[in-house]
């Protein structure tokens, strides 16, 4: 994609002073992924993927329906466990241990630690259907304890359909079903964050069938408002005719400036009149928040993209983005984040809403340099599972190990004292240059995946350290400092 740079009269000077901070104008990029999942993994499977170290050792686990435990970065072992079909990662009970919601069966895993897995769903409000194609974790109500929302969608052959909810977590001890969306669509996947930085989080949701996508706005109280239209019009393109079919979406920071933008990825047939992928840029003006769709092409079309992953997987500082489908003669897609070659030195903060968009945005399809190609598939997850540095991709049953390059790095793991104790929906910023490379704790991306709750950050070149700033989910603030290449445990103040 490309966009007209607004910004082509700084002077020689800035562009080389943000060349200096963030690497050279063309950051190194990764070697080819290498395929290891027969030596490391062999048998995982392609259901939706969930990172998370469920036993605190501090090697990232992942659970697909089946529990695999990672032995020191060298191979994967199963767990037993009364699992069964795709599931997302949330310490429900703020014992220290990640639990399990497996959205597909409606069933509730608590983690016992040593003690193991224990079905506690009957804890669980009861809803008309259990099986659903996406949930996520979220302190809705800013009482420390994480709630859930669970997409409603429909059972096709019998023409049935559900209302999303949200359950409210009672002190770890029963959900209930506090709240539904008014009208019926049929949901796909879920993604949350404070997009307007106000302390409580937003939700997101992708809805298929050819229609729009909702924008649910914290009020607070476990009140929401669709805030798509106002927001910007992120439900979709309606004045093309139809709207699309929307299997994942998520949040990333995709030009550094602090604030955290939104991909759509939808699915689309070859009739022109439906949404194609779509990237909206998150502009603030005042203590106004509204998101700017960025025009063009985004990514080149393919008719089934499902399940989009963003990671920094070369370290260069620019989030890039990894793009499933599932129909045979589709390829999953890895797309690098090149805008940083065209415009290093990244718009300055706060801008009016009405500003055009700054730098040029590009995305450069890289999967066959990378061997990152695959097919038919909702699974993409990214994370360290090698403690290296550098982002490894679990996509289409394959674990894809990124053997890396010479630039840095940094990783943040955060712990929120008993509250929250994984912090998922805090925000981390780090302040490198003019940049604000920007990360969240998610409680689930895409359509019911999860990338690693421990945060990454590439930093290109640089190597002094950096500064850090967490937004907790409850919307306090705290600053740390670290050397590169580490990873910094931080618990909140």
């Amino acid at each position: 994609m490309r966009f007209s740079n607004a910004y082509t009269d700084r002077p020689l000077v800035g562009l080389l002073a943000a060349l200096v901070a963030i690497g050279s104008a063309a950051p190194t990029m990764a070697e080819s992924f290498e395929d290891v999942t027969d030596t490391v993994m062999k048998g995982i499977g392609d259901r939706a993927a969930a990172w998370g170290d469920f036993d605190n050792d501090g090697w990232v686990d992942v659970y697909n329906g089946d529990l695999w435990h990672n032995e020191g970065g060298k191979k994967f072992t199963k767990v037993d466990g009364p699992f069964g079909r795709a599931g997302i990662w949330g310490d429900y009970d703020l014992d220290g241990d990640l639990d399990l919601y497996l959205y597909n069966s409606g069933k509730l895993i608590q983690n016992n630690g040593s003690d193991g897995f224990k079905d506690v769903s009957d804890i669980l409000a009861k809803r008309p259907i259990d099986v659903s194609r996406g949930a996520v974790w979220g302190d809705f109500n800013g009482d420390g304890f994480l709630d859930l929302y669970i997409t409603g969608y429909e059972i096709w052959d019998e023409r049935e359909e559900w209302h999303d909810v949200v359950f409210k977590n009672n002190k770890g001890e029963s959900f209930t079903q506090v709240w539904q969306t008014p009208e019926i669509q049929r949901a796909r996947g879920v993604t949350c964050a404070d997009y307007d930085e106000d302390g409580d989080l937003d939700i997101y949701v992708s809805n298929y069938r050819l229609q729009p996508n909702w924008l649910w706005r914290n009020d607070g109280d476990f009140m929401f408002t669709n805030f798509a239209v106002e927001a910007g019009h992120v439900d979709g393109d309606g004045d093309l005719g139809a709207y699309g079919h929307t299997i994942g979406s998520a949040w990333c920071d995709f030009d550094n400036d602090g604030h955290l933008d939104l991909f759509v990825g939808n699915f689309s047939h070859p009739p022109a009149y439906q949404d194609r992928c779509k990237i909206y840029r998150n502009v603030k003006s005042a203590d106004v928040f509204k998101f700017q769709e960025q025009a063009g092409e985004i990514i080149r079309w393919q008719e089934s993209y499902a399940s989009p992953a963003f990671g920094d997987y070369d370290n260069d500082g620019f989030v890039d983005l990894y793009h499933t489908t599932v129909y045979d003669g589709d390829d999953s897609v890895l797309f690098r984040n090149t805008s940083a070659q065209l415009s290093p030195e990244g718009p300055p903060n706060d801008l009016p809403a009405d500003t055009s968009p700054l730098g040029t945005w590009t995305l450069t399809d890289v999967t066959d340099e990378t061997k990152t190609r695959h097919s038919g598939s909702y699974q993409a997850a990214w994370a360290d599972f090698d403690n290296d540095g550098d982002l490894d991709l679990l996509t289409g049953g394959r674990l894809l190990r990124n053997p890396g390059n010479s630039n840095h790095w940094l990783k943040v793991r955060l712990k929120g004292d008993a509250v929250n104790a994984f912090a998922i929906g805090a925000q981390v910023r780090v302040h490198v240059g003019n940049w604000r490379i920007t990360r969240q704790v998610e409680g689930a991306t895409g359509e019911g995946n999860q990338n690693d709750l421990t945060l990454h950050f590439g930093l290109g070149k640089r190597t002094d350290p950096v500064e850090i700033e967490i937004r907790w989910p409850d919307g306090t603030r705290q600053s740390a400092k670290s050397d590169v290449d580490k990873t910094a445990e931080i618990t909140k103040k």
